[in-house]
Parts: structure tokens; sequence; C-alpha cells
């Protein structure tokens, strides 16, 4: 039996992403070692950390210092599990400025190949530019930014589906015709309250999901808190697909920090449903078909009737395969890499 790939995945804790992608390398063949930055669990591997951790907690009365140890402990929790294995054949970063320099470049004296993917706008996070040369590759996902950062030799990779068996068994039909989530930002608001209103004079049942956290509160305006499902505490991405599982036609509200595709866009891919999005740049796309996408703005509400009525179009197997996470992985990992260390 051939010896499994060891895969270090260093991602943010965000929505549980890094749950679906570890499920999906698993599935793929790798030995996946997982880094994120939350809390972890404790374990009797985890003794000495532990031990130096509640010596340094005992000894210090000031709240800020026990924060500062508490971070402290988390910091060493990431490099134990990092220093765990001796080398790994691909090391992924996924939001490099989630994570501070020195761990990344202990990762990257390890790892065989040693690659980055950016999943939002580079000219709002110029804060990760200096963390460019650490790597071998580093992907971005809005190639609008390649022309601006080419000093950079910075790579386009967009986003992707997830493939492996355990969502693409689930293909009954929608009981939503239309669902939406995500989470509070300034920029979506105007634009979802509009498409909330005009929508639900057309179809039902529906259902937008809202989620914020407690300090925003003031912030959200009286017509989202009576006609959304608004939640304080997030969605892990896993229970988002089956909830879209569940739908006719995706919602996708553009940042406006970034032109890149959302997961939403490659959500609609997968599962075959139709996606109404405020990305205009989808339609320069191989996957793009007016009956699947379409491209809403401040002016063409009006139009979305006639989208509503139409079928979806299948896509070409061979176009839809491509924007799996095997295809992505494949494609971002596919260059000589070379062992760092003895």
């Amino acid at each position: 039996m051939p010896t499994k790939q060891k895969f270090l995945l260093i991602a943010p804790w965000d929505y549980q992403l890094y749950v679906v992608i570890e499920k999906n390398l698993r599935y793929l063949g790798y030995e996946v070692t997982v880094v994120h930055n939350n809390h972890y669990p404790s374990s009797s591997k985890d003794l000495l950390i532990k031990i130096k951790y509640l010596l340094r907690k005992i000894f210090s009365r000031k709240k800020e210092c026990n924060q500062k140890l508490n971070n402290i402990y988390l910091e060493e929790k990431k490099m134990s599990l990092i220093k765990s294995r001796k080398y790994y054949d691909l090391c992924l970063v996924i939001r490099a400025d989630g994570f501070p320099e020195g761990l990344l470049r202990e990762a990257k004296k390890r790892s065989r190949k040693f690659i980055s993917f950016f999943y939002d706008g580079l000219t709002y996070n110029q804060h990760i530019l200096p963390l460019i040369s650490l790597f071998d590759r580093f992907y971005i996902f809005d190639k609008t930014e390649l022309h601006s950062f080419k000093e950079y030799n910075i790579k386009y990779a967009p986003n992707f589906y997830f493939d492996y068996p355990e969502l693409t068994e689930n293909t009954y039909p929608g009981e939503n015709k239309i669902y939406y989530i995500s989470s509070y930002n300034s920029c979506r608001i105007d634009t979802v309250q509009s498409l909330h209103k005009y929508i639900t004079q057309r179809l039902s049942p529906i259902q937008f999901d809202f989620v914020y956290n407690k300090s925003n509160e003031n912030e959200i305006p009286e017509y989202i808190k009576q006609h959304f499902n608004c939640i304080e505490t997030i969605v892990p991405y896993e229970e988002q697909l089956k909830l879209i599982q569940n739908t006719e036609i995706i919602i996708d509200i553009k940042m406006t920090s970034h032109s890149g595709f959302s997961f939403r866009i490659f959500d609609g891919i997968k599962l075959r449903k139709k996606v109404i999005t405020t990305n205009p740049f989808v339609i320069n796309e191989d996957f793009y078909h007016p009956h699947n996408f379409f491209v809403l703005t401040q002016r063409n509400e009006n139009e979305l009737d006639d989208f509503l009525k139409r079928p979806y179009v299948p896509l070409d197997e061979k176009i839809r395969k491509k924007y799996s996470f095997e295809s992505w992985l494949k494609a971002v990992t596919d260059y000589e890499g070379q062992l760092k260390i003895n």
C-alpha cells in the first residue's frame, strides 16, 4: 500500500471552512495536519505546553497579562502541531495574514511545496505583501488585481467547490425558492434589503439568514431585524452547503473590497443551482449562461422576473469538473518542489 502524502493545512477558523477542506483532502488520500487560528481542545500530548502555560498564569494577576498568556499558549500549540512532523509533501496556507511570520517560516522549512491562497482583495489588505516572497506560489482569487501587483509574481486561482462524497450524494429537490446567507457588512445592506422586498412579492418560500455580532446590532436596519432570520452565532460552512442544497436559487452579494468570485458562485456550479449575483465579471467566464446567472445592478431588478422563469441549463461536465477542489489542487500544486530541511 503506497504511503500517503503528508499535507499541512494552515487556514483561518472563519465559518469552519478548514473542516470541509480537510475532509476533501482526506478523501483525496492525504494524511492531513491542520493548524487554524482559534482555540484547541486539550489533549494529553499538550501536557508540557499546559504546564508552562499554567505556571505563567499563576504568577500573573492582571487580566491583560492572562489574555497575553492565552495567546502565547495558542501560538505554542500551533507551533507544536507544525513540528509534529519532520516534513510535509505539501503545505497550503489560506489567508496567511492571519498567522505570525515565525510560524509560517517554520512551516516553510518543513514543506516540499509551500503555497498560499488569498481569497480577499490585496488592494485593501496590503499588509500581506511583505509575506508573499515566503511562498513558492502565491495565488489570489481576484484576477483584476494581477496587473496592479505584478511585481510580486502572484498568480490567479479562483475559489472552488468541494467534491467529497458526503456532499455530492445529496440531491433532493429544493424546499426554498431562494436562499441567502451572509455576515454583516455595511456595503451589502441596501442591496440585500431591496432585493428581499422585490423577491418576496414574487416567490415563496424564501430564506434570508443574516449573521451579526452583538456590537453591530444598532447598525442593522429595522427591516432586516423584522424580515430576516438574524443569527448571532456563525453557521459553519458545511451547514451552509446543506441549506443551499435545499433551494432553487442562490444569492451572492459581492463585497466592494474585491471582484473575486465568492464560494457561492461555485456552490451554484456544483449543485446545479441558479445564482443571482452582483459580480459583473461572471459574464466573461466559461461557466456563464444567462439562464443560470443573473447579474443584478441598481437598474435591472425588473428584469429578474424573466430570469426567475427560465429553466436551469446544465453546464458542460468538463467545465463543471474544472472548478472542483480536486482539479483546483492539481492546478495550484503543479510544479516541482524542494524539501527545505534534511
